[in-house]
């Protein structure tokens, strides 16, 4: 078991370390992360449609009829490939925001509803591409033959990254120096995650290099600022970085930026092992992440508290990690489901070494609400 560091900004506690009841987690395990799950999920199409209907950082404008509509190219890349080489192609780079493209056979409702699908949709949107291309091959006599040839096809959503060969070399990032991804298990929330990850895991029209302990990270502004209030304020025009083309951030390892972008581009549930929870509340507490607050907490109810079933040997000891770190963090909610438990098992805990070495504060608190729940009884 991992012990809490001092002088640190939050306790080490690390994943992979801590005892874990089966039955416990048979029980309750699977509701939990579905809860999760559709949460993330949620709040995942809930900011991109507000990027889309606010249009920030939007790089591409299209025109049906009358009617503008501004949109972001790496989502269409994520989401639509097929419609974003069929409408953008090879030109993509020498169009400027400013220069309309114009989407004919199309109607300006049908269209701004498709775009709504594109940014907010938790499901496999293949059929709604195919039907505005149908619109636009049969109506402007291309066939499809024609278009298999000229647009390189993208993989399937499954697939996690986008191919270097399919990809237009002029929107391929060729850099050596990238930071490569840690290898970990990874669930989006979503299908749209899914799509969204594929831009972080092969960066696909990056905008914008983030450097953290020397190394590089490639993003994009428009999916940055969306999902984290930090990032909207920063790369707005308001501060400095907002008109550079590089952020340095600090206080953060390069490992805990990753995981914070692999949940910024697909709202994952999941958190690498041997990873500081305690830092990446803290983290997500500053970065306005209140999705990924909900991911480490989870994480520490599962392998930490066993969802508070009844106690098994190491638990103890684990639940008293978690309830320094939600103390440390502030997590209220958290720090009151470890005092109840605690309480309830008291006669356990009183003896434990690693009760006598938790704070003074906190063993006061413990104690406090133990005497209250015996006067209630009496």
């Amino acid at each position: 078991m991992a012990r809490c560091g001092e002088g640190s900004s939050a306790p080490v506690v690390l994943l992979g370390s801590a005892g874990v009841c089966s039955k416990g987690l048979q029980r309750k395990g699977p509701c939990e992360r579905r809860r999760l799950k559709a949460t993330v999920s949620e709040q995942l199409s809930q900011d991109l449609l507000r990027l889309l209907r606010e249009e920030f950082h939007t790089d591409v404008t299209f025109s049906v009829g009358c009617t503008l509509f501004k949109a972001h190219k790496a989502v269409l890349l994520a989401r639509v490939p097929d419609f974003y080489f069929h409408t953008l192609g090879q030109t993509s780079n020498s169009l400027t925001n400013q220069e309309p493209v114009a989407v004919e056979n199309v109607e300006a409702l049908e269209f701004r509803t498709f775009l709504q699908i594109i940014y907010s949709s938790n499901r496999n949107i293949k059929n709604y591409e195919e039907e505005i291309l149908r619109k636009k091959i049969v109506e402007t006599g291309i066939s499809q033959k024609q278009l298999d040839i000229s647009f390189p096809q993208c993989k399937n959503s499954s697939d996690f990254s986008l191919q270097k060969h399919e990809i237009p070399e002029d929107i391929s990032d060729r850099d050596d120096d990238f930071i490569s991804n840690d290898n970990y298990d990874l669930e989006p929330a979503s299908e749209l995650g899914e799509d969204l990850l594929k831009l972080y895991v092969k960066p696909c029209c990056p905008d914008i290099d983030i450097f953290v302990d020397g190394k590089r990270f490639k993003a994009h502004r428009a999916i940055l600022s969306a999902r984290s209030s930090y990032f909207a304020a920063m790369l707005s025009g308001c501060w400095a970085e907002s008109s550079q083309e590089y952020v340095t951030l600090q206080g953060i390892s390069h490992v805990e930026l990753n995981v914070m972008m692999h949940f910024i581009y697909g709202g994952t549930l999941d958190i690498p092992d041997k990873t500081n929870v305690g830092q990446i509340l803290n983290m997500a507490d500053m970065y306005g992440l209140e999705g990924l607050k909900e991911v480490a907490i989870y994480i520490l109810r599962r392998d930490y508290c066993n969802f508070f079933q009844k106690p098994v040997p190491r638990t103890l000891t684990s639940v008293l990690e978690c309830l320094i770190i939600a103390h440390s963090v502030g997590v209220e909610s958290l720090f009151a489901d470890c005092m109840k438990w605690i309480v309830k098992h008291f006669a356990r805990f009183w003896s434990e070494r690693s009760f006598a070495n938790i704070p003074t504060e906190i063993q006061k608190s413990c104690l406090n609400m133990l005497i209250q729940s015996l006067v209630s009884i009496t």
